[in-house]
């Protein structure tokens, strides 16, 4: 019976080491306050390992009225709002099915005032479902399921390295302007549009989903809008050769039916101008509080606003 007892405490020792381990980094705040890390340091290394998991969680322990959804894009929004009056559940190359879970998970938590997701013509195809949303819920379910997956793992030890190796003096935020670089990445958007493009469908489900949000806003009275990111007049031209003219159109329709639009990406002075783009798909800094001051003044001046 003692070497049961000695084995069985050799087996469970290595589990409860860990999990305390895990409990004082809490790479995502998951117990939300107990970790001896820093915000500043999460924010910096657990959110770039896995932004759904950070986000989320950062959501669930200060739930915000106003919330952003979408993908890169709004994330590049986001970066020029007032961060204490909006929330986000944006994640790069986010899929409209992560979008949609996202909303009624949030809706669970909280009811919101305003709702801005950014939705451009890629992810309004049938075949964009990435569910990294729907694998998150699973793993911050219980303590067990967050402690001991891999992303968990490896921002607890990338922490736990930050903790013990001296910092260095950051570097001011500034935008990459290397023109090589961006003439090289610019080259690669601009032939990756067949993996969005070729075998676009119309997403009926979509459609559908997003009409029963619309539908639950007007009830609750909450405020829903929707943009579409500009893309860069080369980006456009490149489309040219899959004939979406119809599509988009249909798109568009679409998108006025569910609620205020504000649509950035039509022929103008801001899509021609590659300086305001770090690449064909992804518009800069500047652009981005261009943006946002016209959304939240409902003053339209590089977009065109369809008011549901």
């Amino acid at each position: 019976m003692k070497r049961f007892i000695g084995n069985s405490l050799y087996f469970v020792i290595p589990f409860v080491v860990y999990s305390l381990i895990i409990a004082f980094i809490d790479p995502f705040n998951y117990l939300d306050g107990f970790s001896i890390t820093s915000e500043e340091k999460r924010e910096t290394i657990a959110k770039d390992i896995e932004p759904h998991l950070y986000k989320i969680i950062a959501f669930e322990n200060d739930p915000k009225k106003n919330w952003v959804l979408g993908d890169s894009r709004s994330n590049g929004l986001y970066d020029a709002m007032d961060q204490d009056q909006w929330a986000s559940l944006s994640y790069g190359g986010a899929s409209l099915k992560e979008m949609i879970q996202s909303f009624w998970w949030a809706t669970e938590i909280v009811k919101p005032d305003t709702v801005l997701i950014g939705i451009n013509l890629n992810l309004y195809n049938k075949f964009n479902r990435r569910f990294w949303v729907e694998e998150t819920l699973s793993r911050k379910g219980n303590y067990f399921t967050y402690a001991f997956n891999k992303y968990t793992f490896n921002a607890t030890v990338a922490l736990t390295k930050s903790l013990i190796t001296p910092e260095k003096e950051p570097e001011p935020e500034t935008e990459v302007d290397d023109p090589e670089a961006k003439k090289y990445y610019w080259q690669k958007k601009l032939k990756e549009t067949d993996k969005f493009y070729k075998n676009i469908t119309y997403p009926d489900q979509y459609k559908k989903q997003l009409t029963e949000i619309a539908e639950y806003c007007k009830k609750e009275d909450i405020k829903l809008i929707f943009w579409i990111p500009p893309l860069h007049k080369d980006y456009h031209d490149v489309l040219e050769q899959y004939d979406l003219k119809e599509y988009t159109e249909r798109f568009r329709s679409d998108m006025r039916a569910f609620g205020d639009v504000f649509d950035f990406n039509y022929d103008s002075k801001l899509i021609i101008d590659s300086q305001n783009f770090r690449d064909p798909v992804h518009f800069n800094a500047e652009i981005a509080r261009e943006i946002e001051k016209e959304i939240r003044n409902y003053a339209p001046s590089h977009s065109k606003l369809y008011r549901h």
